[in-house]
């Protein structure tokens, strides 16, 4: 399947605001979750009643937030419709899917990717802001592929000259869909939000329990 994109596919996935809330619960800002694109390696204070010592302070992680681009890994069940549409997928595919949360509040930032690619394929939601994306053809760039030993684990800052498949602005609700090895680049236009779902096509396991509780009324 080739890239595509998809205007209005999905609107109000999940929003500043949302996310805002899911920021201020410390015990699921794990080092292990957040990955911070950055050279720079960060300690901190934890409160004698801390349970998990490795979980970013507020304060320091609004810091962050301002000055890099950041991302959130193992976030498919962060709110109900995350967890729904990873459960679509899931039916869909018969794989597991995850949920990665990017963001970046400083659009003259450059991405630390630059131009990728990414070993699983992954539907990308735009959430808030304007992104840039573009998508290259894997065939015209097969000899940045074939033979190199990052083949087994991405690649990133390619150097491409060929016209792009897909050049396209993403607004909030858009979608587009990035199969495995296909080079790709995500240019901040504004402040932007977004939910990456990569399907892991290579791996067999359990699913996720996508059983969303409620209390009975």
């Amino acid at each position: 399947m080739k890239p595509y994109f998809k205007k209005n596919y999905c609107p109000n996935l999940f929003t500043w605001k949302e996310f805002e809330y899911l920021l201020n619960i410390r015990p699921l800002m794990t080092d292990e979750r957040v990955r911070i694109l950055s050279a720079v390696s960060y300690k901190w204070d934890n409160a004698a009643s801390s349970i998990d010592k490795n979980c970013y302070p507020p304060s320091l992680l609004e810091d962050l937030l301002e000055k890099y681009t950041c991302y959130f890994i193992d976030m498919s069940r962060a709110t109900e419709k995350i967890n729904n549409f990873s459960r679509d997928i899931e039916n869909t595919f018969k794989k597991q899917c995850d949920a990665h949360v990017y963001m970046c509040r400083n659009p003259n930032l450059n991405h630390p990717f630059g131009v990728h690619y990414d070993l699983v394929p992954n539907i990308i939601i735009q959430c808030e802001g304007q992104t840039r994306f573009k998508v290259w053809d894997k065939e015209k760039n097969f000899d940045n592929l074939i033979g190199d030993y990052r083949l087994r684990f991405g690649k990133t800052n390619m150097k491409i000259d060929d016209e792009p498949l897909l050049d396209v602005i993403m607004n909030p609700g858009d979608m587009i869909w990035i199969p495995e090895h296909y080079p790709h680049q995500a240019i901040s236009i504004t402040p932007r939000l977004s939910v990456s779902f990569p399907i892991q096509i290579n791996e067999d396991g359990d699913m996720e329990d996508r059983h969303w509780f409620k209390f009975k009324r």
